[in-house]
Protein backbone atom coordinates (compact mmCIF):
# COMPACT_ATOMS: atom_id res chain seq x y z
CA UNK A 1 0.00 0.00 0.00
CA UNK A 2 1.39 3.29 -1.14
CA UNK A 3 1.25 6.11 1.40
CA UNK A 4 1.00 9.77 0.49
CA UNK A 5 2.85 12.05 2.68
CA UNK A 6 0.80 14.40 4.89
CA UNK A 7 2.49 17.49 3.58
CA UNK A 8 1.58 16.53 0.06
CA UNK A 9 -2.09 16.17 0.93
CA UNK A 10 -2.04 19.52 2.69
CA UNK A 11 -0.51 21.18 -0.36
CA UNK A 12 -3.16 19.76 -2.64
CA UNK A 13 -5.93 20.82 -0.30
CA UNK A 14 -4.66 24.38 -0.09
CA UNK A 15 -4.25 24.58 -3.83
CA UNK A 16 -7.83 23.41 -4.37
CA UNK A 17 -9.11 25.84 -1.81
CA UNK A 18 -7.36 28.80 -3.46
CA UNK A 19 -8.75 27.91 -6.86
CA UNK A 20 -12.35 27.65 -5.66
CA UNK A 21 -12.08 30.76 -3.55
CA UNK A 22 -10.68 32.78 -6.45
CA UNK A 23 -13.61 31.73 -8.66
CA UNK A 24 -16.20 32.75 -6.06
CA UNK A 25 -14.53 36.12 -5.61
CA UNK A 26 -14.57 36.92 -9.34
CA UNK A 27 -18.24 35.95 -9.65
CA UNK A 28 -19.17 38.17 -6.70
CA UNK A 29 -17.41 41.19 -8.19
CA UNK A 30 -19.17 40.60 -11.54
CA UNK A 31 -22.58 40.51 -9.91
CA UNK A 32 -21.79 43.65 -7.95
CA UNK A 33 -20.66 45.42 -11.08
CA UNK A 34 -23.75 44.33 -12.97
CA UNK A 35 -25.97 45.58 -10.12
CA UNK A 36 -24.18 48.94 -10.18
CA UNK A 37 -24.66 49.17 -13.95
CA UNK A 38 -28.35 48.34 -13.64
CA UNK A 39 -28.74 51.00 -10.97
CA UNK A 40 -26.88 53.49 -13.15
CA UNK A 41 -29.11 52.67 -16.14
CA UNK A 42 -32.25 53.04 -13.99
CA UNK A 43 -30.96 56.32 -12.68
CA UNK A 44 -30.21 57.61 -16.17
CA UNK A 45 -33.64 56.52 -17.35
CA UNK A 46 -35.25 58.22 -14.37
CA UNK A 47 -33.24 61.38 -15.03
CA UNK A 48 -34.22 61.30 -18.69
CA UNK A 49 -37.88 60.78 -17.78
CA UNK A 50 -37.79 63.60 -15.24
CA UNK A 51 -36.02 65.82 -17.76
CA UNK A 52 -38.70 65.12 -20.39
CA UNK A 53 -41.44 65.79 -17.85
CA UNK A 54 -39.73 69.03 -16.83
CA UNK A 55 -39.49 70.16 -20.45
CA UNK A 56 -43.22 69.55 -20.94
CA UNK A 57 -44.01 71.26 -17.64
CA UNK A 58 -41.70 74.17 -18.46
CA UNK A 59 -43.42 74.67 -21.81
CA UNK A 60 -46.84 74.57 -20.14
CA UNK A 61 -45.67 77.02 -17.48
CA UNK A 62 -44.24 79.29 -20.19
CA UNK A 63 -47.56 79.30 -22.02
CA UNK A 64 -49.40 80.04 -18.79
CA UNK A 65 -47.01 82.88 -18.05
CA UNK A 66 -47.59 84.25 -21.54
CA UNK A 67 -51.36 84.12 -21.07
CA UNK A 68 -51.09 85.73 -17.67
CA UNK A 69 -48.83 88.46 -19.05
CA UNK A 70 -51.33 89.23 -21.82
CA UNK A 71 -54.10 89.30 -19.23
CA UNK A 72 -52.04 91.70 -17.13
CA UNK A 73 -51.44 93.92 -20.16
CA UNK A 74 -55.17 93.97 -20.91
CA UNK A 75 -55.98 94.80 -17.30
CA UNK A 76 -53.44 97.61 -17.31
CA UNK A 77 -54.99 98.98 -20.49
CA UNK A 78 -58.46 98.80 -18.93
CA UNK A 79 -57.16 100.50 -15.79
CA UNK A 80 -55.63 103.27 -17.89
CA UNK A 81 -58.91 103.72 -19.75
CA UNK A 82 -60.82 103.68 -16.46
CA UNK A 83 -58.53 106.32 -14.99
CA UNK A 84 -59.00 108.43 -18.09
CA UNK A 85 -62.77 108.01 -17.90
CA UNK A 86 -62.67 108.86 -14.19
CA UNK A 87 -60.67 111.99 -14.96
CA UNK A 88 -63.13 113.00 -17.65
CA UNK A 89 -66.03 112.18 -15.33
CA UNK A 90 -64.49 114.32 -12.58
CA UNK A 91 -64.04 117.18 -15.01
CA UNK A 92 -67.62 116.77 -16.24
CA UNK A 93 -68.84 116.62 -12.64
CA UNK A 94 -67.06 119.87 -11.90
CA UNK A 95 -68.59 121.48 -14.98
CA UNK A 96 -72.04 120.22 -13.99
CA UNK A 97 -71.56 121.47 -10.44
CA UNK A 98 -70.59 124.90 -11.75
CA UNK A 99 -73.54 124.89 -14.13
CA UNK A 100 -75.88 123.88 -11.33
CA UNK A 101 -74.58 126.72 -9.22
CA UNK A 102 -75.19 129.16 -12.05
CA UNK A 103 -78.64 127.68 -12.65
CA UNK A 104 -79.52 128.04 -8.98
CA UNK A 105 -78.53 131.69 -9.07
CA UNK A 106 -80.50 132.18 -12.27
CA UNK A 107 -83.49 130.36 -10.75
CA UNK A 108 -83.38 132.68 -7.76
CA UNK A 109 -83.46 135.69 -10.07
CA UNK A 110 -86.32 134.14 -12.08
CA UNK A 111 -88.20 133.23 -8.90
CA UNK A 112 -88.00 136.80 -7.63
CA UNK A 113 -89.13 138.16 -10.98
CA UNK A 114 -91.98 135.65 -11.25
CA UNK A 115 -93.16 136.38 -7.73
CA UNK A 116 -93.39 140.08 -8.61
CA UNK A 117 -95.21 139.33 -11.86
CA UNK A 118 -97.68 137.09 -10.03
CA UNK A 119 -98.42 139.88 -7.51
CA UNK A 120 -99.05 142.29 -10.38
CA UNK A 121 -101.27 139.74 -12.13
CA UNK A 122 -103.34 139.24 -9.00
CA UNK A 123 -103.72 143.00 -8.69
CA UNK A 124 -104.92 143.14 -12.30
CA UNK A 125 -107.37 140.28 -11.74
CA UNK A 126 -108.95 142.28 -8.92
CA UNK A 127 -109.74 144.97 -11.49
CA UNK A 128 -111.17 142.52 -14.04
CA UNK A 129 -114.91 142.52 -14.73
CA UNK A 130 -116.91 139.56 -13.57
CA UNK A 131 -117.17 137.78 -16.98
CA UNK A 132 -113.39 137.93 -17.40
CA UNK A 133 -112.78 136.65 -13.88
CA UNK A 134 -115.05 133.70 -14.65
CA UNK A 135 -113.00 132.89 -17.75
CA UNK A 136 -109.71 132.80 -15.87
CA UNK A 137 -110.96 131.21 -12.64
CA UNK A 138 -109.09 127.95 -13.27
CA UNK A 139 -105.82 129.71 -14.05
CA UNK A 140 -106.33 132.11 -11.15
CA UNK A 141 -106.49 129.18 -8.71
CA UNK A 142 -103.01 128.06 -9.83
CA UNK A 143 -101.32 131.38 -9.03
CA UNK A 144 -99.71 131.11 -5.56
CA UNK A 145 -100.90 133.51 -2.90
CA UNK A 146 -98.10 132.77 -0.42
CA UNK A 147 -94.52 131.49 -0.58
CA UNK A 148 -95.57 128.13 0.84
CA UNK A 149 -97.80 127.63 -2.22
CA UNK A 150 -94.72 127.55 -4.46
CA UNK A 151 -93.87 123.97 -3.47
CA UNK A 152 -94.10 121.65 -6.46
CA UNK A 153 -94.61 124.48 -8.96
CA UNK A 154 -92.04 124.93 -11.70
CA UNK A 155 -91.00 128.29 -13.12
CA UNK A 156 -92.38 127.30 -16.53
CA UNK A 157 -95.80 126.46 -15.07
CA UNK A 158 -95.94 129.71 -13.14
CA UNK A 159 -95.01 131.72 -16.21
CA UNK A 160 -97.66 129.92 -18.27
CA UNK A 161 -100.30 130.92 -15.70
CA UNK A 162 -99.32 134.59 -15.90
CA UNK A 163 -99.24 134.53 -19.70
CA UNK A 164 -102.62 132.76 -19.85
CA UNK A 165 -104.23 135.46 -17.69
CA UNK A 166 -102.72 138.27 -19.76
CA UNK A 167 -103.73 136.63 -23.05
CA UNK A 168 -107.32 136.20 -21.89
CA UNK A 169 -107.41 139.79 -20.64
CA UNK A 170 -106.09 141.02 -23.98
CA UNK A 171 -108.79 139.12 -25.87
CA UNK A 172 -111.48 140.49 -23.58
CA UNK A 173 -110.10 144.03 -23.87
CA UNK A 174 -110.17 143.79 -27.67
CA UNK A 175 -113.90 143.02 -27.86
CA UNK A 176 -117.33 144.09 -26.70
CA UNK A 177 -118.94 141.66 -24.28
CA UNK A 178 -122.58 141.45 -23.24
CA UNK A 179 -123.39 139.73 -19.96
CA UNK A 180 -126.38 139.30 -17.69
CA UNK A 181 -125.71 140.34 -14.10
CA UNK A 182 -127.46 141.53 -10.97
CA UNK A 183 -127.11 145.14 -9.78
CA UNK A 184 -128.66 146.81 -6.76
CA UNK A 185 -131.00 149.69 -7.52
CA UNK A 186 -131.15 152.88 -5.43
CA UNK A 187 -133.64 151.15 -3.11
CA UNK A 188 -131.18 148.32 -2.43
CA UNK A 189 -133.12 145.74 -4.40
CA UNK A 190 -131.40 143.26 -6.71
CA UNK A 191 -132.24 143.90 -10.34
CA UNK A 192 -131.30 141.76 -13.32
CA UNK A 193 -129.63 143.84 -15.96
CA UNK A 194 -127.69 143.47 -19.19
CA UNK A 195 -124.17 144.78 -19.01
CA UNK A 196 -122.22 145.84 -22.07
CA UNK A 197 -118.46 145.85 -21.48
CA UNK A 198 -116.18 147.86 -23.75
CA UNK A 199 -113.03 145.87 -23.04
CA UNK A 200 -111.84 146.21 -19.46
CA UNK A 201 -112.16 149.97 -19.22
CA UNK A 202 -115.84 150.87 -19.41
CA UNK A 203 -119.26 149.24 -18.99
CA UNK A 204 -122.92 150.20 -19.33
CA UNK A 205 -125.92 148.43 -17.84
CA UNK A 206 -129.70 148.66 -18.19
CA UNK A 207 -132.74 146.56 -17.49
CA UNK A 208 -135.16 145.55 -20.21
CA UNK A 209 -137.26 148.71 -19.84
CA UNK A 210 -134.33 151.08 -19.52
CA UNK A 211 -135.67 152.43 -16.23
CA UNK A 212 -132.69 151.18 -14.25
CA UNK A 213 -129.39 151.93 -15.89
CA UNK A 214 -125.93 153.24 -15.23
CA UNK A 215 -122.19 152.87 -15.85
CA UNK A 216 -119.30 150.91 -14.44
CA UNK A 217 -115.53 151.46 -14.24
CA UNK A 218 -112.71 149.31 -12.86
CA UNK A 219 -111.24 150.04 -9.43
CA UNK A 220 -108.49 148.56 -7.27
CA UNK A 221 -110.88 146.25 -5.39
CA UNK A 222 -113.38 145.52 -8.14
CA UNK A 223 -115.68 147.46 -10.39
CA UNK A 224 -117.60 150.49 -9.19
CA UNK A 225 -121.13 150.91 -10.50
CA UNK A 226 -123.12 154.13 -10.67
CA UNK A 227 -126.85 154.24 -11.40
CA UNK A 228 -128.06 156.96 -13.74
CA UNK A 229 -131.67 156.69 -14.86
CA UNK A 230 -131.15 159.48 -17.39
CA UNK A 231 -128.90 157.17 -19.40
CA UNK A 232 -131.48 154.37 -19.53
CA UNK A 233 -132.81 154.98 -23.03
CA UNK A 234 -129.40 155.58 -24.59
CA UNK A 235 -127.85 152.53 -23.00
CA UNK A 236 -130.86 150.41 -23.89
CA UNK A 237 -130.54 151.56 -27.49
CA UNK A 238 -126.81 150.63 -27.54
CA UNK A 239 -127.57 147.16 -26.21
CA UNK A 240 -130.34 146.66 -28.78
CA UNK A 241 -127.98 147.67 -31.58
CA UNK A 242 -125.40 145.19 -30.32
CA UNK A 243 -128.05 142.45 -30.34
CA UNK A 244 -129.11 143.42 -33.87
CA UNK A 245 -132.59 144.34 -32.68
CA UNK A 246 -132.28 147.76 -34.32
CA UNK A 247 -130.15 149.37 -36.98
CA UNK A 248 -126.78 150.85 -36.27
CA UNK A 249 -126.65 154.52 -35.37
CA UNK A 250 -124.51 156.90 -33.38
CA UNK A 251 -125.53 156.95 -29.73
CA UNK A 252 -123.70 159.33 -27.38
CA UNK A 253 -122.88 157.81 -23.98
CA UNK A 254 -120.48 159.05 -21.30
CA UNK A 255 -117.01 157.54 -21.04
CA UNK A 256 -114.92 157.68 -17.89
CA UNK A 257 -111.24 157.93 -18.79
CA UNK A 258 -108.75 157.21 -15.99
Amino acid sequence: MNRVPFWALLSVSLASGLTVGSGFAQESKFEEARAHIEKWVETRQLIASRDADWRVERESIGQSIGLLQREIDLLKAEIDKSEQVDSEADAEKKRITLNLGELKKANQVVDIALWGMERQTLALIARFPEPLRDRISNVRSRIPLEKKDLRGRSAAERMQNVVAVLNEADRFNSAITLAIEVRKDPDGKDRQVQVLYLGVGQAYFADQGGTFAGTGVPAAKGWEWSANAALGKAIRKVIDIYENERGAEFVPVPVNIQ
